[in-house]
């Protein structure tokens, strides 16, 4: 028997939470920092969002995500409003980078979880053909009842 392999969805959503996985980490590790270095560092963390983001983007269209429309509208949103305060940041307002830090992160974390669900619903792996045995003879397969 061949070993079972994943389905290029499954194979992308792993790959996504992977890389989510690391922007999260890396979230983190910025709100940790001091005021300063916060602020100094928050443009490299924008750029690490839209990187991951793009990253994101080019593998939905790949597998030709049904809601990829809807994603980069959000995602345009999203980057908009992180380079619209970049300089305020920079200037020192932690505060309000920290603020907007913690919604992206909450909204990342949305993205996330909803991209998991559509890539793994959207391509379901095709079910195995079921084996009836008949009294004396070899198994038979049945044909599947349309709809199933």
């Amino acid at each position: 028997m061949a070993p079972l392999s994943p389905s290029p969805a499954h194979t992308a959503a792993a790959a996504l939470r992977h890389a989510r996985k690391l922007l999260f980490a890396r979230l983190h590790e910025q709100t940790s920092l001091t005021d300063a270095e916060f602020c100094a560092g928050f443009e490299t963390v924008v750029a690490a969002i839209e990187a991951d983001l793009a990253h994101e983007e080019k593998v939905m269209e790949a597998l030709a995500f049904d809601g990829l429309h809807t994603r980069l509208a959000e995602n345009a949103l999203l980057l908009a409003s992180l380079h619209c305060i970049v300089t305020q940041v920079e200037t020192g307002n932690a505060a309000l980078g920290r603020a907007v830090l913690a919604a992206s992160f909450d909204l990342l974390s949305l993205h996330r979880l909803t991209t998991d669900l559509a890539l793994v619903l959207a391509r379901p792996a095709p079910a195995p053909a079921r084996v009836k045995r008949i009294a004396g003879g070899a198994p038979k397969r049945r044909k599947k009842a349309p709809g199933l």
